[in-house]
């Protein structure tokens, strides 16, 4: 329960922090999908730091996997 109090809060983190780019978090972690990998990475993904692009790819990891519950459109 904690780890996904604790992910959900860093995605809503990243979320606002990464807002000025000329891609948000939203639309990186929206591009992200099976052929992402840390050097293959979407275009809208390409001007976010390392560890927030490993951050998003994580997220994405573990909802495909179930252990996190869906992310709410």
């Amino acid at each position: 329960m904690r780890t996904r109090l604790t992910l959900a809060a860093i995605a809503a983190g990243l979320t606002l922090s990464l807002t000025g780019c000329g891609y948000t978090a939203d639309d990186c972690a929206a591009a992200i999908n099976d052929e992402s990998t840390k050097t293959n990475r979407p275009e809208q993904c390409q001007d976010i730091s390392d560890d927030d692009y490993t951050t998003l790819l994580m997220g994405y990891i573990l909802r495909k996997d179930g252990i996190l519950p869906p992310a709410d459109d």
